[in-house]
């Protein structure tokens, strides 16, 4: 638990109902500290960071709300994905269209949810 947080439940803030940020608006730790990133990959956290809770979204509807997004980020902004299995046929799709224009970095590897942050370069 981060700081004692009793609505942390692997990364996911359950009070937020979304991936926690620690002392972020809304947080219960929001104005008690300062949150330094200290996972690797994470690098610096001044980046931007989209986030898109895909959990309640019809697969159908999933690839055109990524795009969207990804389309609008600009080189060191993020995108982190929310889904209920292992996107890997995202993965593939990134590989195919989008070679050495991205990072890819499972946050969580289920088994629920699966996290994904997708850094444009």
């Amino acid at each position: 638990m981060i700081g004692g947080c009793s609505y942390l439940a692997n990364d996911y803030c359950k009070k937020l109902k979304k991936l926690c940020e620690p002392v972020t608006k809304g947080c219960v730790l929001y104005g008690r500290g300062i949150y330094l990133a200290s996972k690797e990959g994470h690098g610096n956290m001044n980046h931007k960071i989209e986030t898109l809770d895909l959990l309640s979204t019809p697969p159908s509807d999933r690839p055109e709300k990524i795009f969207q997004i990804w389309n609008t980020l600009k080189p060191g902004e993020i995108l982190r994905i929310i889904v209920d299995h292992d996107p890997k046929p995202l993965h593939d799709h990134f590989e195919k269209v989008q070679k050495g224009k991205y990072e890819w970095q499972y946050e969580q590897k289920g088994p629920w949810p699966w996290i994904v942050k997708i850094k444009r370069i």
